[in-house]
């Protein structure tokens, strides 16, 4: 013999129970967020979109077996600690380059895979840039003024040849002309 049981009071309590461990969750990733100060960390689904600071998505799932799973908690926590590190230690070689970080977005997902992306800068390559483009226009402006002065001789010496070919059928004499 099977039971329904509906009450009101039951769905309340389980409504409560589930935004209370999602409350949990939240709180768990601020006090992780405690692993990598300079990263802003935060709980969701897929990289964080906006195009400026260091940021650290986790994925719910993870954090909801991170709670469940003291051994994948702390293999997760000592991989937070190391984006810490990659974090300083890449923007340190940055500054050594003179290239300049504009986003850096990484993410951990329910499996516990890491991935980053990122946009860098690079002053001394765009300036650098600069006098190459400067140098191949002038270079440019030269080839074309060549290429003109040829087009004219070109010109000037078939008018010649079509010139004698034309006096060569007036006259009625015979006139080899190359082209």
């Amino acid at each position: 013999m099977a039971m329904e049981i509906t009450n009101d009071y039951i769905n309340t309590v389980v409504h409560a129970s589930s935004l209370r461990k999602s409350q949990s969750i939240a709180d768990y990733a601020s006090e992780l967020a405690k692993l990598a100060p300079s990263v802003q960390v935060k709980a969701g689904g897929s990289f964080f979109s906006a195009r400026s600071g260091k940021t650290l998505m986790l994925d719910p799932g993870l954090l909801n077996k991170m709670q469940h799973d003291p051994q994948m908690a702390k293999d997760m926590k000592e991989m937070i600690k190391g984006v810490e590190f990659i974090t300083k230690f890449v923007d340190g070689l940055y500054k050594s380059s003179g290239k300049t970080l504009v986003y850096r977005h990484s993410y951990i997902d329910a499996d516990g895979k890491y991935r980053c992306i990122s946009r860098v800068k690079d002053g001394r390559s765009y300036n650098m840039s600069v006098k190459l483009r400067q140098e191949r226009q002038k270079n440019s402006q030269k080839l074309i003024a060549r290429s003109k002065e040829k087009s004219v001789q070109n010109r000037k010496s078939l008018q010649k040849k079509s010139q004698a070919k034309r006096t060569a059928k007036t006259v009625g004499t015979r006139v080899d002309v190359k082209l």
